[in-house]
């Protein structure tokens, strides 16, 4: 059961639908998409949750109409518990007792005595998307000039994005967490034991970054942290108690603990990253997790063990207005491109995404999408 919804759905999710018959909600999106799948209506989807009890969606927009319509308080509860950052902190503090979080709203965010805070320390949304309103501080001067860009980019944000996907009331400062970030991809089984499916090493330029722009996967990210990210989330399910609940989860990882940043529900990484998935092993990460699928990991990487797989989320520069990506140039300086998906929902503002291969060696070429001008690459 998939509920497809804006920014982004891809050509691949739609027909590893249609030829699977997975049963799609029937909304603006999926009758401009699905032209032979199964599609059903409001309440023949409610009744067919209330059988297999599996959901999936492609984007946080849909937690509007399950709110609405899926009549299962717990199912509910737990979907809010994972999305609002402040109350999965206050879940993880018996994981994690000495970490330092607050939870204020904008006036309090204005008003408070600024030498109180840890620092460095992060700002964000206590629900948030794609890296909106995220911000690395690391003196009370760079806290003052954070807490104004958030009173500009909320005005925006409230008009691109739902209530429920961005909110606006409530923000979450905590220390920073040191450390390698990483993007899981993971369910929770009917016996409510952790199935990762994707590992990924999200890169960044500096500390400051908190851009989306390149992730990385290879055989040795299984290998070191597969054990680690599962014992995390066997500890966590024993207060959760999730079943047949599909994540994305992101880690800091410093050596010696994985600590995590934050769980995005009933989903895996967006814009279709998770799909990489498809170019290493063949199979769909969202499909394995409705389906039951495990692939070990000796048989995902059996002949790629020396390969990494990229993948790079490319906005759309400012003032590009009427422009579009210049996928012939990109490849062009990028001949490891294996796919490329433009995105036309500009309110996104991603231009494209993009699939890469390499050979392990020489993955470290690939670290200058992180620096990409992207007015180079519009045309």
């Amino acid at each position: 059961m998939v509920i497809l919804e804006k920014p982004f759905v891809s050509a691949m999710m739609v027909e590893t639908l249609e030829k699977n018959g997975i049963p799609v909600l029937r909304n603006s999106i999926s009758e401009q998409r699905v032209t032979n799948g199964k599609v059903l209506s409001d309440s023949e989807f409610c009744d067919e949750y209330k059988k297999t009890g599996k959901l999936y969606t492609v984007s946080e927009n849909a937690l509007g109409w399950i709110y609405e319509h899926i009549d299962d308080k717990h199912f509910i509860d737990s979907i809010s518990i994972v999305k609002d950052k402040s109350e999965f902190r206050r879940i993880c503090r018996d994981i994690y007792p000495d970490f330092f979080f607050k939870e204020l709203n904008i006036n309090e965010m204005q008003n408070i005595e600024v030498e109180s805070l840890v620092f460095p320390c992060v700002i964000k949304p206590a629900v948030g998307f794609l890296s909106k309103g995220v911000f690395v501080v690391h003196n009370p001067e760079e806290y003052k000039k954070a807490v104004a860009s958030l009173l500009v980019d909320f005005s925006k944000a409230g008009s691109d994005f739902p209530e429920f996907v961005v909110g606006k009331s409530r923000f979450l400062i905590e220390e920073y967490i040191h450390g390698e970030e990483y993007a899981v991809d993971a369910y929770y089984n009917g016996e409510g034991m952790p199935v990762i499916l994707n590992i990924f090493h999200h890169k960044f330029m500096d500390e400051s970054d908190t851009s989306d722009r390149l992730y990385l996967t290879k055989k040795g990210l299984f290998d070191q942290y597969e054990e680690p990210f599962t014992h995390f989330l066997t500890s966590l399910n024993n207060t959760l108690h999730l079943r047949n609940f599909p994540m994305h989860i992101e880690f800091r990882y410093d050596g010696k603990k994985a600590v995590p940043i934050e769980i995005n529900p009933l989903r895996f990484t967006g814009f279709c990253l998770n799909e990489l998935q498809v170019f290493i092993s063949g199979h769909h990460p969202m499909l394995s997790y409705l389906k039951g699928i495990r692939i070990p990991k000796e048989e995902m990487w059996k002949g790629k063990e020396d390969l990494t797989y990229a993948f790079g989320v490319l906005e759309m520069p400012s003032g590009a207005n009427g422009k579009s990506f210049d996928e012939d140039k990109f490849r062009k300086d990028f001949p490891s491109v294996i796919d490329v998906r433009r995105v036309p929902d500009r309110m996104s503002g991603v231009a494209a995404t993009v699939f890469l291969r390499t050979e392990t060696e020489n993955a470290h070429k690939l670290d200058r999408i992180m620096s990409l001008d992207m007015s180079d690459y519009v045309k």
